[in-house]
């Protein structure tokens, strides 16, 4: 709406300024045209930042709500796997109850089947003295058929309920283990992401140390170079790596070439010339003095 606004002045000022120069023909006297003024929309840097703002914060909140969104259909997942372990575990129960009644009642007819023929066998004792012992005997392999029957029958029970007690531990042993594996994994991605922010924060505090160590150095390479001797016939361009320790002071206690700058010659005159440079210059803060450096000398700045 202000961008329009801005266009129809603009384009009301040159309607004007036409005008202004077609009547201006009927007149002698020249007509100075008055100045021309460009509209511009100059958007508030105030506004932009608050609409960047709201779109991060819708942007936020988007993420969030599908964060919590991914949370809820996990646990609707973790709540209907419940439910169904749940389910299973009472058929289980149901159908065990079932079986333990189906004995029962096998059982009961069983023994009411033995006591009418214990009866009719006494009734008929006298009649079938004859018959008595052989069905004594039918009677006795009856039995002991039965008990073997419930014999094998309670056996076969007893390793289904150890193999359903078996499987409910091994269960519970899986389950165990992949907790500890989440909770191994998640105590090893805390250490890696500590060690890892240790590393960077390091990384970060020793570049920050360097530099602001680096206009020290640089002084102290110069102060070197200032008493240092060229050695006749030596190369102009050559690098080396001295390595020197000092006192708080900037006193020169020893200078070592580490890295050669060609040849033995080179190197002593360096090391001669980190020993003439001393006192060395001091640090801008004290915090950042270091007793042992390595500084790279090289015979000029353009000549490394």
């Amino acid at each position: 709406m202000v961008e329009r606004r801005y266009l129809i002045i603009a384009a009301l000022l040159h309607v004007l300024l036409f005008a202004l120069l077609f009547v201006s023909a009927f007149f002698t006297r020249k007509v100075v045209a008055p100045p021309v003024f460009e509209a511009v929309l100059i958007e508030d840097p105030a506004a932009a930042r608050a609409r960047a703002e709201q779109e991060r914060q819708r942007q936020e909140q988007e993420r969030r709500k599908l964060e919590q969104e991914q949370k809820l259909q996990e646990q609707r997942k973790l709540e209907q796997q419940k439910k169904e372990q749940e389910r299973k575990a009472q058929q289980e129960q149901a159908a065990e109850e079932a079986r333990a009644r189906l004995q029962e009642e096998q059982r009961r007819k069983r023994e009411e089947l033995e006591l009418k023929a214990e009866a009719e066998r006494k009734r008929q004792e006298e009649a079938r003295k004859q018959a008595e012992e052989e069905k004594k005997r039918q009677d006795e392999l009856k039995r002991k058929a039965e008990e073997e029957e419930r014999r094998i029958a309670a056996e076969r029970q007893r390793q289904l309920e150890e193999e359903r007690q078996r499987q409910i531990e091994e269960e519970r042993k899986e389950l165990e283990r992949q907790k500890k594996l989440r909770e191994a994994e998640e105590r090893r991605r805390r250490e890696e992401l500590a060690r890892q922010m240790a590393e960077e924060e390091a990384a970060r505090i020793a570049a920050e140390r360097a530099a602001a160590q680096a206009p020290w150095t640089a002084a102290i390479v110069d102060k070197i170079r200032r008493n240092w001797q060229r050695p006749p016939g030596s190369a102009n361009r050559f690098n080396c790596l001295v390595r020197l320790e000092q006192l708080p002071g900037g006193e020169v206690i020893k200078a070592q070439v580490v890295r050669s700058c060609g040849n033995p010659v080179l190197d002593r005159s360096v090391e001669n010339a980190v020993l003439k440079a001393s006192p060395l210059p001091s640090p801008p803060r004290p915090d950042l003095f270091e007793r042992v450096i390595n500084v790279n000398f090289c015979p000029a700045a353009d000549a490394c």
